[in-house]
């Protein structure tokens, strides 16, 4: 299959290979190459995830699933996903029983905006305590609520408090009052002036005011500085609250800052309100920005930020995935540090792709995808995949449209959901839920897989990095984590050539699970083998190991 890579991505493939020839393997024992059948060694060993179990989460570290309403499942005909299609999909997020192996195994659901909008997206919200229409009611969330919570799921929902639909209650009132000169009521709410200083300023008709819209024209910024704004805020926060949501997803938290809000102080002031209505309450925030910006956040106390420097096409997830893992691993453990400097309770907040970018398929090949799945799932903090994520949809072009397609259930039996008006991707090549449920090695059980090591070994998500293992090998990365007395060991051989290691870096260890990338290099027949401090690690493999 020919895929469109993206530049950067050619140049670090070609820079793996050329590592691979010219650099030392494992700890300079001379390793095993899959290419050498006299020397190879073929392995039968079962994956001991299949015999270790996992406790549900009861804190804020989780595997989180996104979910794009009305792109996921239609229940009612109308071509629109909405919540009691959510609610039909459960048993496939989480069927409540972190050991069934049944179930993707997500035990927490991020849900993309539900509140009444004019558009598809619905980040222009014009009514913050309803659900829109084409998704259901305020009764069908209840339901979807409880039947999550029943399951241990936890769910957050996109809150957009940047800005406003225009079509707004408050921001339409404000209009009406400034084309009759009146400054002092609902205006305060916004951000208006008589002075159009930039592009992002736009008319209110029938007056000489502008009014602040970073995003668009029917997205009024709200003013976050002014105290009636906040007392709006809280209200909005205290009936999702109340409802039994668990947290929030905030939109666009790099632009509450701007002449008159600190950011900061503003993200620190809604995050401590919250906990207010909700102790335990969960919040992360979308800052897309450089790595300095989003550490700077996190003096706020919130939560989790994205980590944007490690998603995307030129993200180092992505670049990883090639084989040069060392170097993901190193710059991994000092965005880590870096943000428990600034916030000592800080959850990274790990992803490939989400909403706003192409589809991973799209930029890399499926191994690359399944390596790049073992890098971000296996690393500390929370983990969120994007729903379609785990089956390799694409994206056919570069509008938003294109990144929202529906979720493919059964590739041979299309239904007819269109909320984006783009329908499907034109190439399903690696098949729906259906398809890939009945294959061994597909990309949804790949990340099964890798769900039930983080279930089942809780260190990954909540371990401080003890340190990186320095293995002679750009192309093999390691770390230890340390959660209380325990430890494990996470290493990702990135090459297409097998390793032998010693492992010194942590005492007596046990073999817990592994995931492979790329059955071409690495057979189903050949996998880790541990004997004594000894291990045997195949080509493009990843593998954790635990302390005894």
């Amino acid at each position: 299959m020919k895929k469109v890579l993206s530049l950067i991505l050619a140049v670090c493939m070609i820079a793996s290979v050329l590592a691979a020839c010219n650099q030392p393997k494992g700890s300079g024992e001379g390793d095993k190459t899959s290419s050498d059948s006299t020397q190879k060694q073929e392995q039968t060993t079962a994956n001991p995830v299949d015999t270790l179990t996992a406790e549900k989460s009861t804190d804020k570290y989780r595997n989180y699933y996104q979910v794009w309403i009305g792109s996921f499942h239609d229940t009612n005909d109308d071509g629109i996903g909405d919540l009691k299609g959510i609610i039909e999909k459960l048993d496939y997020i989480n069927d409540g029983d972190p050991n069934s192996g049944d179930d993707l195994g997500a035990d927490g659901i991020w849900l993309s905006p539900m509140m009444p909008s004019s558009t598809y997206h619905k980040y222009n919200v014009e009514n913050y305590f309803e659900i829109d229409p084409q998704f259901g009611t305020l009764e069908d969330f209840d339901t979807l609520l409880a039947e999550c919570h029943k399951r241990g799921i936890v769910v957050i929902i996109d809150l957009v408090i940047n800005h406003a639909g225009a079509g707004h209650e408050y921001f339409q009132k404000a209009c009406d009052e400034l084309r009759e000169g009146k400054e002092d009521g609902y205006a305060r709410y916004f951000n208006f002036s008589k002075k159009q200083d930039s592009v992002y300023q736009h008319a209110v008709s029938g007056s000489d005011y502008y009014y602040q819209g970073d995003f668009w024209d029917q997205m009024p910024d709200w003013n976050l500085s002014f105290e009636g704004t906040r007392e709006y805020f809280e209200e909005i926060a205290k009936f999702w609250l109340d409802k039994g949501v668990d947290g929030f997803r905030l939109d666009a938290v790099k632009y509450f800052e701007d002449s008159h809000t600190d950011g900061v102080e503003f993200l620190k002031w809604f995050y401590e309100m919250a906990q207010k209505y909700k102790p335990d309450v969960y919040m992360v925030g979308e800052d897309w920005d450089d790595a300095g910006n989003i550490y700077d956040m996190y003096e706020s106390g919130i939560d989790s930020l994205f980590n944007f420097k490690f998603a995307n096409s030129g993200g180092e997830f992505l670049v990883g995935s090639h084989g040069m893992v060392a170097e993901t691993v190193e710059k991994l453990k000092k965005y880590d540090n870096n943000i428990k400097k600034r916030n000592a309770n800080a959850i990274n907040a790990n992803f490939l792709t989400n909403h706003d970018m192409n589809r991973l398929y799209s930029m890399i090949d499926e191994a690359d995808n399944k390596m790049a799945a073992a890098l971000y799932m296996l690393a500390p903090g929370n983990a969120f995949t994007y729903y379609g994520e785990e089956i390799g949809i694409e994206s056919d072009g570069s509008k938003d449209e294109y990144k929202r397609t529906a979720m493919i259930w059964d590739s041979e039996n299309l239904p007819k959901i269109n909320s984006t008006g783009i329908g499907y991707p034109s190439d399903t090549e690696l098949g729906g839920v259906k398809q890939q449920l009945a294959q061994e090695h597909s990309l949804l059980n790949v990340y099964r897989n890798l769900i039930k090591i983080r279930m089942q070994n809780p260190e990954i998500a909540r371990g401080d990095f003890d340190e990186v293992v320095d293995m002679d090998d750009p192309m093999v990365g390691a770390f230890v984590l340390k959660y209380g007395d325990s430890r494990v060991m996470i290493i990702h051989n990135g090459d297409e050539a097998a390793k032998e290691l010693t492992i010194d870096a942590i005492k007596n260890p046990e073999l817990r699970g592994w995931s492979i990338a790329d059955e071409a290099a690495t057979p189903a027949t050949d996998t880790p083998v541990l004997d004594g401090t000894a291990l045997k690690l195949p080509a493009r493999t990843s593998v954790v190991l635990k302390e005894n």
